[in-house]
C-alpha cells in the first residue's frame, strides 16, 4: 500500500532514482563560477588579483630602474596608484620619471576600478542576493521526497498556495525576476534558473523529488523540461502542462505521465458546474475546504496488504475504518475506474483505493493496509 504520490504506477521506484548523473549535483555551485555579472566572489577574485598584479608590476620597475629596497618600492608604488600626494622617497633619474609616468597612466584607472569593485563587493546588495541564494540552495538541499514546480505563473502560484495549504514540500523553479522577488518575499523554497536546464533541475534536487511539475506558458518550454527531466530521472512522475489538445500527444511523447489542459479542464467544468451545480460545489470542497472534516485520498494495494484476496464486502473498510471508497482504480492493458466498488469484487495487487473521510477516519484505513 501506498499513499499520495506513491513511488508505483507511473510514480517511479525511488530505487533506481539516483542515476550516474545526479550522484554528482553536489558538484554544481547555485551560480556557475565564471559568472561574473551574478558572482561577486569572482570579481572580488578578479579584483584582487588585478590589484597584486599591478602592485607587482609597479614594485618591480622601481626595484630595477631605481635599485629600491622592496619595501621602498611598494611603498612608492602605493602612494602614486593611491594619489596621496606624498613625497618620493629620493630624487628619480629620468626613467624613474617615465615610469611613474606610465604606471599612473596605466594604473590609474585600474587601480580606482579595483578600489572600486572591492567596496562593491563588500557592501554591494548582488552580494547580499549571492548569499541568499546560497542559504536558499542549502535549504533545498535539505529537502526530501518534494514536488518540484517549473514555473511561477498564475498556475504555478496556485499550485504553490495549495501545496502550503496541505503541507506538502515543494520547490519553485523561476528565472524572471519580479517572480523571484515574489518568491524571497513569501519565503518560498526556489531555484533562479531555466527548469529546461539540467543544472536547475539538480540544483531542485530532482534526484530526491516524488514529482515534478511544468506549469511554463508555452508548450515548447514545457516539453524541454519534460525532456531534460525525464532524462535526469526516468522514474519520476511528471505532469504537463499543454495549451492545446494536439500538443498533448507530444508531451505525452516527451516523458510525461500526465497532461494536463488548463483551458480545456476549465471549459468542461463550467459546462458541468452549469448543469450540477451541487456536484462541482462539493468537489471544490473536497480540494479547497477545510481537511480537518473531509478530504480525498488514494491508497495503492500491494501483495502485502491484508485485504488483497479478499472481496470487498469481506474487507469491510468502510466498517471497520469510517472511510469510505467510491471507486477503485484497477490498472492493466487500460485504466479503469470501478465506482461504489460491488460487495463481490475481489482487490488484488496494485489496485488502487480512492477513499473519503475525516483525517482520522482516513489514517484508521492507511494503518489498517498497512499496519507498519
Amino acid at each position: 500500500m501506498s499513499g499520495p504520490g506513491s513511488s508505483q504506477d507511473g510514480r517511479g521506484q525511488r530505487s533506481g532514482a539516483n542515476g550516474p548523473r545526479n550522484r554528482h549535483a553536489r558538484r554544481y555551485l547555485p551560480i556557475h563560477p565564471t559568472d561574473i555579472e551574478r558572482n561577486p566572489i569572482v570579481r572580488l577574485r578578479i579584483a584582487l588579483g588585478l590589484g597584486l598584479a599591478l602592485l607587482t608590476l609597479g614594485s618591480s620597475g622601481y626595484i630595477l630602474i631605481e635599485h629600491f629596497h622592496p619595501l621602498d618600492a611598494v611603498y612608492l608604488t602605493v602612494i602614486t596608484l593611491g594619489t596621496v600626494g606624498f613625497d618620493t622617497i629620493k630624487p628619480l633619474d629620468p626613467p624613474g620619471k617615465v615610469f611613474t609616468i606610465l604606471l599612473i597612466l596605466c594604473g590609474l584607472g585600474t587601480a580606482a576600478w579595483v578600489f572600486a569593485s572591492i567596496v562593491d563587493v563588500l557592501v554591494g546588495e548582488e552580494t547580499q542576493r549571492y548569499f541568499a541564494r546560497i542559504r536558499m540552495q542549502h535549504s533545498v538541499d535539505g529537502v526530501r521526497n518534494h514536488c518540484i514546480v517549473c514555473g511561477y505563473g498564475r498556475i504555478g502560484q496556485q499550485i504553490a498556495e495549495t501545496y502550503t495549504r496541505e503541507g506538502v514540500s515543494f520547490v519553485v523553479i523561476e528565472q524572471a525576476e519580479a517572480r523571484l522577488e515574489l518568491l524571497r518575499e513569501q519565503g518560498l523554497l526556489h531555484i533562479d534558473g531555466d527548469a529546461a536546464d539540467d543544472e536547475s533541475l539538480i540544483h531542485a534536487g530532482i534526484d530526491r523529488a516524488r514529482a515534478l511539475i511544468a506549469v511554463t506558458p508555452t508548450d515548447a518550454i514545457n516539453t524541454f523540461i519534460v525532456l531534460s527531466a525525464r532524462e535526469l530521472q526516468p522514474d519520476l512522475y511528471i505532469v504537463a502542462r499543454a495549451d492545446t489538445i494536439q500538443n498533448e500527444a507530444k508531451l505525452r511523447r516527451a516523458g510525461a505521465s500526465k497532461v494536463v489542459s488548463p483551458h480545456i479542464l476549465g471549459g468542461r467544468w463550467m459546462g458541468i458546474t452549469a448543469i450540477n451545480p451541487a456536484v462541482t460545489d462539493f468537489l471544490n470542497a473536497m480540494t479547497t475546504g477545510d481537511r480537518r472534516q473531509f478530504a480525498l485520498r488514494e491508497l495503492e494495494l500491494d501483495s502485502r496488504c491484508s485485504v488483497v484476496g479478499k472481496s470487498f464486502g469481506d474487507a469491510s473498510l468502510k466498517g471497520q475504518t469510517g472511510a469510505l471508497i467510491v471507486a477503485v482504480r484497477r490498472g492493466g492493458a487500460a485504466i479503469n475506474y470501478i465506482p461504489n466498488p460491488p460487495d463481490d469484487l475481489v482487490l488484488t495487487d496494485g489496485d488502487m483505493l480512492i477513499a473519503i473521510g475525516s483525517p482520522e477516519q482516513l489514517d484508521r484505513l492507511g494503518k489498517l493496509l498497512a499496519p507498519s
